[in-house]
């Protein structure tokens, strides 16, 4: 029962796999959990990178990650597919901007407050650049100044060449 649930699932309800990737599924005829079990694990990497390998267990239906019901939840997160690249450093701040004021709400609502922020950047290609940075204290007030200085560099995350010389590193977060 569990196998032909499983066959059945468009790609997109995966774990894991969001609208871009669904649709570079679709691209390749992976349109079901049946489609990606029939590929190749060096065909799904070679497209997907390290998640092809994730992609190729969890279409058998293997997961051997344990299920641990009702625990509280320790982190807040959110993430964005966006319908065109953004290359422009104002475009990139906006978005930014909009998934930590996401996350911000949720830590009011719940509150739960934490010293990390991470911000992982996924590529039109599938590499992805993750930074962090780690405060000394809980961060319990949202205030605009002390943004820029909770946020983690992103050095070495965008191909500088493309920004003018003088012109601010979008990804420099």
């Amino acid at each position: 029962m569990g196998a032909a649930f499983v066959e059945a699932l468009p790609v997109g309800k995966f774990h894991g796999v969001g609208p871009v990737t669904a649709s570079k599924m679709n691209r390749l005829g992976i349109f079901t959990g049946a489609d990606l079990r029939r590929q190749s694990l060096a065909l799904l990497q070679q497209h997907f990178g390290k998640a092809g390998a994730w992609y190729h267990t969890i279409a058998t239906g293997e997961d051997d990650r344990p299920v641990v019901p009702d625990r509280p939840r320790r982190s807040s997160g959110s993430e964005t597919t966006f319908s065109n690249d953004l290359t422009d450093p104002a475009d990139i701040e906006a978005g930014v901007q909009a998934m930590a004021d996401e996350v911000w709400a949720w830590c009011e609502k719940a509150r739960a407050f934490g010293r990390t922020v991470t911000v992982k950047i996924k590529y039109a290609d599938f590499r992805q650049a993750t930074r962090s940075r780690t405060l000394p204290a809980i961060v319990t007030s949202q205030g605009r100044p002390a943004r820029r200085q909770h946020r983690p560099r992103a050095d070495g995350v965008s191909p500088r060449q493309r920004y003018p010389a003088g012109r601010r590193d979008p990804f420099e977060l």
